[in-house]
This record gives C-alpha cells, structure tokens and sequence, in this order.
C-alpha cells in the first residue's frame, strides 16, 4: 500500500507543477524574465537566488551594456572585452540558457567566489566559478579571474 502512496504523490506533484500551481525547490531562473535591478547585489552575504538572477540578468541580450558595465569590476576599462564577449548573448535566450548557483558561497573580506553551473535547455552545459569583488557596497564580477578559471580564448584585456 505504501508504493501506491509514493507512486500516487508523485504523479499529484508531477500534474501540479504542469500546472504551475507548485515550484521546484530550486526554480530556474530565466534570462528573458530578468530585469536591470536583477545586476545589483548589495547585501553583504547574498543568497544563491540572487547570484543566479544576476547571471540571467547579465546574460540577457535586452538589458543594455552600461547596467553590465556597473557591474563589473574595473568595468569603463573592461568594456571593450565585455562587448565582445556580449556580442555571443544575443542567442542566449534562444537557447534558454540559465546559471545555477550551488553553495557554499565563499566570501573572504571584499572578494566572493561561487560555483555556477550553466544550463542550456534544462541540460548542463558548464561548469565554473565566478569571482567577485565588493566594491562600494556592491557586488561587481571579476571577469579577470573568470577568464583565468576558464581559460577565455583570445586572452580578453579587462585593464587590470
């Protein structure tokens, strides 16, 4: 009998999400549905779900360079690498690419690291750390150190 329960609370939950009427635990954050204000993260330890709508933010090709540009550290000087590297996001809502972040968040005075794992189409694609530097109370992304984690081809110059 209890099989039938299990089996029976499953498929319950399974027509309920099909309705939007339930979330999963960790809901995927969708590049088209994020927003500017999504870029800024002000609070001292942020949570995941902050980092992964600042990730869809970043990533949406609707929300314009000088948002991105606050963002990042160094950002006027990183500006031209970031545009290159932007240029490739305008098929990323196409693909439904979203970014999980997964605990722990590693924060160590003003810099932060956590791993983000990207997702295309609700399939893993990537995996990296992203590097951060609070500055001004906010965080902004160290692209300089996310190219060196991953290893950016053309060797970007973010002037620093």
């Amino acid at each position: 009998m209890s099989k039938f329960i299990r089996i029976a609370a499953v498929c319950i939950l399974t027509a309920l999400m099909g309705f939007g009427l339930a979330q999963p635990a960790s809901a995927d954050v969708s590049i088209r549905d994020s927003k500017a204000a999504d870029l800024y993260i002000r609070d001292e330890v942020p949570s995941l779900a902050q980092i992964e709508k600042q990730f869809a933010a970043f990533w949406n090709p609707n929300i314009g360079m000088d948002p991105k540009i606050e963002v990042t550290f160094n950002g006027p000087a990183a500006r031209p690498a970031l545009e290159r590297v932007m240029e490739t996001s305008k098929t990323m809502d196409f693909f439904s690419i979203q970014g999980r972040a997964l605990a722990p968040i590693n924060i160590s005075g003003n810099t932060m690291t956590v791993n983000v794992h990207g997702v295309m189409a609700g399939f893993p694609a990537t995996s990296s750390v992203y590097y951060y530097i609070r500055e001004n109370g906010l965080w902004k992304y160290d692209f300089k150190a996310i190219c060196a984690d991953i290893q950016c081809q053309g060797n970007p110059d973010f002037g620093y």
